[in-house]
């Protein structure tokens, strides 16, 4: 059985002085750019830094960055140029870095105060997670195709137990604070919970693309063993010292928590049943109330805004983050705007000659709208299905709108070239902007591609989560009762 330890360390007291001078200073040879960003202070419904100072490396590569309003131990991150690595920092810290970006991970190094704490995550990341490391980690794919449930299981608890020995090697001749080895501890069970989740989504996946008519293999269909999510009632004793230093291994235990577990009969809960699964795993502290907002993030991106009006009224009266109710209330109303039935915002985009679309132009048709882009690979997966699909609507009163959020023209136009896309009943155009950043993206609400909007005949929203075109008698039952309106 996969046992999850943890080590739980009170935050009060040993760090009462609000005060002390954090710095970060260094030095880097060979630098990739003029500056360097310390960022820290984790917002865990987004994942957006607190904090981020940016500092200008000077003639000799040297900078020295103070941190304010850092007042407990926290995880952070120093960038440079287009890498990071993941740092550990404590009130009164005055730490010293050098690295070579040439090489980037090998040759960071730390000094000074919290200096054995932050060489240690360098040296764990070397040892674990660098690119190198990755067919040994218990989610490869050469693990994914030959493991049985149970073999998984005891990879994820043995790569756990492998980072708590090293923790342990590493302890005996550098002397770490008993705040740090409990981050350390924590990172290491909710990487393993998270493994935990993560495993069976990726299983579901892999049995899906199983050829048909062939057999899917007997790893991928094999029950879970009965305990194997028994080991996620060990973490409740530690979460809430891992969300207080922005453990981001606690964060994306919440979200792959958040996504897979609040549904275990894929349906949506009522508020009641929301809370009470919710409470079971994580009390009534903090953390149950992260976890529920992530939640009803997912859930309002979902599906349409009308899936989760009937849960707010619960969130509203057991939440008590003021931070966590103001994100749900502005990311409810954003999708009440592009829910069923709210006018579709209009737009101007490009076609390939560079002449204006409109929605306008579509007035008195259904309009099936694809978001999508020449890099994206789901995209271009259903664009066989799509094309099928069309040939089915030939002649009728549907247009097939592909609006690509390239960033690169010349890509685009490539992509169109490269496919079959074209067809009488198609209109393909770009939107202004930078992938998800722009005025159309940001008026759907694009922050993934593929998505798909069904628009009726008036230009209302139909569908803001419209079927994919693999979807198949799905959609075109979709568009065919679209056309009867």
């Amino acid at each position: 059985m996969l046992r999850l330890m943890v080590l739980v360390v009170p935050l009060a007291g040993g760090f009462s002085s609000a005060r002390a001078t954090t710095v970060v200073s260094g030095h880097v040879t060979h630098p990739q750019g003029k500056t360097v960003a310390i960022s820290y202070g984790l917002e865990p419904l987004s994942w957006r830094p607190l904090h981020r100072v940016v500092a200008r490396l000077d003639a000799k590569g040297d900078f020295t960055v103070t941190l304010p309003g850092l007042t407990a131990p926290t995880e952070g991150e120093f960038a440079h140029g287009e890498e990071t690595s993941r740092l550990f920092l404590t009130p009164g810290d005055h730490l010293r870095l050098t690295i070579d970006p040439t090489k980037f991970d090998e040759t960071i190094r730390f000094t000074g105060t919290g200096a054995n704490a932050n060489n240690f995550l360098a040296q764990s990341y070397l040892r674990f997670d660098d690119d190198d490391k990755y067919l040994a980690s218990p989610l490869s794919a050469v693990t994914m195709t030959t493991a049985m449930p149970a073999q998984m299981q005891a990879r994820i608890a043995a790569f756990q137990k492998k980072r708590l020995a090293f923790l342990k090697t590493y302890a005996a001749t550098h002397p770490l604070p008993a705040v740090f080895r409990a981050y350390a501890r924590q990172h290491a069970a909710f990487e393993a919970a998270d493994n935990l989740l993560t495993y069976p989504i990726i299983r579901e996946f892999m049995k899906q693309q199983t050829p048909k008519g062939e057999a899917v293999p007997a790893n991928l269909s094999a029950a879970l063993p009965a305990n194997y999510y028994a080991p996620l009632a060990a973490l409740r004793p530690a979460q809430d010292s891992a969300l207080a230093m922005s453990n981001g291994k606690l964060i994306a235990f919440l979200d792959s928590y958040a996504a897979n577990k609040f549904e275990p009969n894929d349906s949506i809960p009522t508020g009641h049943e929301l809370y009470a699964r919710a409470t079971r795993q994580f009390g009534e502290g903090p953390v149950r109330d992260l976890a529920v907002a992530k939640y009803l993030t997912n859930l309002l991106a979902e599906h349409d805004a009308s899936q989760a009006t009937p849960l707010l009224a619960a969130f509203r009266q057991l939440n008590r983050d003021s931070a966590y109710a103001r994100a749900i209330r502005d990311t409810y109303q954003k999708n009440l705007k592009v829910s069923a039935g709210a006018p579709a915002p209009a737009f101007v985009a490009q076609d390939a000659a560079g002449k204006p679309v409109t929605l306008a132009d579509f007035r008195g048709k259904v309009v099936y709208v694809d978001f999508w882009a020449s890099w994206c690979g789901p995209c271009l997966a259903e664009m066989p299905a799509s094309t099928v699909l069309k040939k089915q609507f030939e002649g009728k009163d549907v247009v097939f709108l592909y609006l690509s959020v390239d960033a690169d023209v010349a890509a685009w136009k490539k992509a169109l070239a490269k496919h079959p896309l074209a067809s009488p009943n198609s209109v393909h155009a770009r939107v202004p902007g930078h992938d998800f950043d722009g005025p159309v993206q940001a008026a759907y609400l694009i922050n993934a591609i593929p998505r798909y909007y069904l628009i009726g005949r008036d230009g209302r929203i139909l569908d803001g989560h419209a079927g994919r075109p693999s979807a198949g008698e799905a959609t075109v039952a979709a568009l065919n009762a679209a056309l009867a309106k």
